[in-house]
């Protein structure tokens, strides 16, 4: 048995979902363009289509070297997974909500208990040991069985543990109501793998982990979550603050803006701390330093910039087609020209077709061409100009990191803020 549906007659009936995680996430740090590619391909994608790369980026209004650029910065972003082939390349879309949220709750692996079949000093003839076990009994409350006194002696023959060290284990396992050998064992295998050899290291090492599980319950109950941080998580946390040196405020402070979003977690605390990390390096300044230009203002500097530079190209349009009206007739026949391309693209038009369409595209061009130079202006002359042609005054160059303006840009973006600009 096959199911199949109609051929689609008309696309422009349906639509095209976009994740909300690629418009809150991806879409606002991107270049406009690479945007442009990504919605095409996965309005394309949803119907099956295959296109050329170069008819494409001829649909698109784009050079073919930099709708590859796109695609490879979709890749980077993991967005999506290109496949090399002989005639070109494939691009596939990935699942953003299933990427975000698949094995965010890692389970706790714990550590397998250490065995030893080998015999213990026999009671009498190792006088600390003996102490060591009289002192473990009055703290259980209970006598040691054979079983558990030979666990014990194998700490010290395979582990190197010291009876001091071992002494503190039962202690601390007994406040905490957690009686059994293996619980014990695991405390002081993990004690054993950190190196600490006396009362002391231990109660240092034991106020530090208090301090920093106090940290880990902080920052869960910041976002609302009612559970136990797992080990994948304490890594990332760990992280924040011995590698990347966040201050509890600054992690506090970007797990605030996670709490704006429909799922607060880690992953997207770490992602906002790692986009302040590249931004501190980028600056030369500290981690934990706030500027006095925060980066939606940043951001909505740059959108003033991109629309004052749209305005001033639609001034330089009115003056042209002002004085040659010739230029407005052209530029609206390119535009129904490049519609017809891309409704022949999904209507199944011909080979011939689109040949034909797209030289009247380059006659058109070309007749632009001379008549603009003809009246002493410059080719580009109705083209946006933006002041950074690296990033199109979006902050964010072809690579998708800080672009080197960005420097230049906060400072203005001060004043501006300020009504100084």
């Amino acid at each position: 048995m096959r199911f199949d549906k109609g051929k689609i007659k008309d696309y422009y009936l349906f639509t095209t979902d976009v994740e909300n995680v690629f418009i809150n996430e991806y879409m606002t740090e991107a270049p406009g363009d690479y945007v442009k590619a990504y919605l095409y391909g996965l309005f394309c994608s949803g119907y099956g289509m295959e296109l050329k790369p170069a008819l494409l980026a001829e649909v698109l209004r784009m050079d073919e070297d930099r709708l590859r650029e796109a695609w490879e910065y979709w890749e980077r972003m993991n967005v999506v997974d290109i496949t090399e082939e002989e005639d070109g390349y494939t691009v596939v879309f990935r699942n953003l909500r299933e990427q975000l949220y698949s094995g965010e709750h890692e389970e706790e692996k714990a550590e397998e208990p250490v065995t030893e079949e080998a015999a213990i000093p026999a009671a009498g003839t190792d006088e600390d040991f003996r102490k060591l076990t009289n002192a473990a009994e009055d703290m259980l409350g209970r006598p040691l069985n054979g079983k558990e006194l030979q666990e014990i002696g194998s700490w010290t023959r395979e582990l190197g543990v010291t009876s001091e060290v071992i002494f503190e284990a039962f202690d601390y396992c007994s406040e905490m109501g957690k009686t059994g050998i293996n619980y014990i064992s695991k405390v002081v295998l993990a004690w054993a793998k950190e190196g600490l050899k006396t009362g002391d290291m231990v109660k240092a090492y034991l106020e530090k982990t208090s301090e920093r599980q106090g940290s880990y319950r902080r920052i869960l109950n910041s976002l609302g979550l009612k559970r136990n941080i797992t080990e994948a998580e304490k890594r990332m946390v760990d992280g924040w603050l011995d590698d990347m040196h966040f201050s509890m405020d600054r992690i506090l402070e970007a797990c605030e803006k996670a709490g704006f979003t429909q799922s607060p977690n880690l992953r997207y605390v770490n992602k906002v701390l790692e986009n302040w990390k590249q931004e501190a390096d980028s600056w030369g300044r500290d981690v934990n330093q706030r500027v006095n230009v925060s980066q939606n203002t940043l951001n909505k500097y740059y959108e003033y910039l991109r629309n004052q530079a749209e305005v001033r190209a639609e001034g330089r349009r009115r003056e042209v087609y002002d004085k040659l009206p010739e230029i407005r007739q052209i530029d609206i026949n390119l535009q129904s020209l490049s519609s017809k391309i891309s409704r022949g693209l999904l209507g199944g038009s011909t080979v011939s077709d689109m040949d034909s369409i797209k030289k009247e595209i380059r006659d058109l061009e070309k007749e632009r061409a001379i008549l603009l130079t003809e009246n002493n202006f410059a080719l580009d002359y109705t083209d946006i100009k933006y002041l950074c042609p690296k990033c199109s005054d979006t902050g964010i160059d072809e690579k998708g990191r800080r672009c080197s303006c960005a420097r230049e840009r906060m400072g203005e973006a001060e004043l501006w803020q300020n009504g100084k600009l």
